[in-house]
């Protein structure tokens, strides 16, 4: 009887061993969730560690519905014959459709907009195209003793002094404007001076423009009257076709001391301001000037110009 019960343990305890045996052995798996799926491979090893659980990845829009399964996957050791192949595809971004901002590359430059006056031109990169600032003689201005004047720059000005009261000359100077700059091909315009005089004095001169040499020009000029003078001349004669050619009076007050000249060529017209304000007689049509100088004239004892720019555009 009891070599029988022993055999009996002995076959019990066998068969359960191999059991055990089977239990542990793992097979591949194929997971699937919802619409997006994910295979894993696993390949057996000789040897097999304790595994870690791993959450497998789940789509997002099914959060609210069920939870996700988790699949145990024992980390194999490493086996240079057969390696453990994963393959998956990573669900969708939930922020796929929502609209946003462009990205900014850190080496963009965002360009601000630029502004512009009530006449829609850029104003951020608007400069006179020609300037005497009369700080230096950069320009070519008639300087030193020229006949019977004197003609002087620095400190911003450009001041001519009458060396001999009794004359009968006329000071002028003038410079060429850059090639680029044509006031006979620009459809718009702006030529602006100060002209100055003694204290408790109406400066006496003003501008020339359209200047090929001194016996072709236009002008715009004052008298110690208040008056103003709009010519223009052609082999040294002043000529009355479409400008009066003599003095008159502006219809706008004149100061002591000083006053600012314009001129604007606009809408094929020329305009004449004295101190932003318009005289009674502009405007006149624009016809084509002798040349493309700019300048300055007088016949007083003393005048000085100062701030003259040409602008092109509005």
């Amino acid at each position: 009887m009891r070599p029988y019960v022993l055999i009996t343990l002995i076959t019990l305890l066998a068969v359960n061993s191999f059991a055990q045996s089977s239990a542990r052995r793992q097979k591949p798996v194929i997971f699937s969730a919802s619409s997006d799926w994910q295979k894993v491979t696993l390949k057996p090893t000789a040897r097999l560690q304790p595994s870690r659980p791993t959450s497998a990845a789940t789509n997002p829009a099914d959060a609210n519905t069920s939870p996700a399964p988790t699949v145990t996957v024992p980390p194999a050791q490493p086996d240079r014959t057969a390696p453990a192949e994963v393959v998956s595809t990573a669900p969708p971004s939930p922020y796929a459709n929502r609209p946003s901002a462009p990205p900014v590359s850190p080496n963009e430059t965002v360009t601000q907009p630029t502004r512009t006056g009530s006449s829609g031109a850029s104003t951020s990169d608007f400069r006179p195209a020609f300037t005497g600032d009369f700080a230096t003689n950069r320009n070519g201005w008639k300087a030193g003793i020229k006949g019977d004047y004197h003609f002087q720059i620095g400190m911003g000005r450009y001041s001519i002094r009458k060396r001999n009261v009794n004359t009968q000359q006329v000071a002028f100077s003038y410079v060429s404007l850059p090639p680029d700059i044509n006031l006979n091909n620009a459809d718009l315009f702006t030529i602006k001076v100060d002209v100055m005089a003694d204290s408790g004095r109406i400066p006496t001169g003003g501008l020339v423009f359209g200047v090929r040499d001194s016996l072709n020009f236009n002008a715009f000029t004052l008298n110690g009257k208040g008056e103003i003078s709009i010519i223009r001349v052609a082999n040294g004669q002043v000529f009355s076709d479409y400008m009066p050619g003599d003095f008159f009076s502006p219809g706008v007050p004149i100061d002591k001391n000083r006053n600012r000249l314009t001129i604007r060529r606009k809408d094929g017209g020329l305009y004449f301001y004295v101190n932003e304000r318009e005289v009674r007689t502009s405007p006149y049509p624009f016809r084509t000037l002798s040349g493309n100088g700019i300048g300055m004239i007088t016949s007083g004892y003393w005048t000085s110009f100062q701030k003259l720019s040409v602008t092109l555009g509005p």
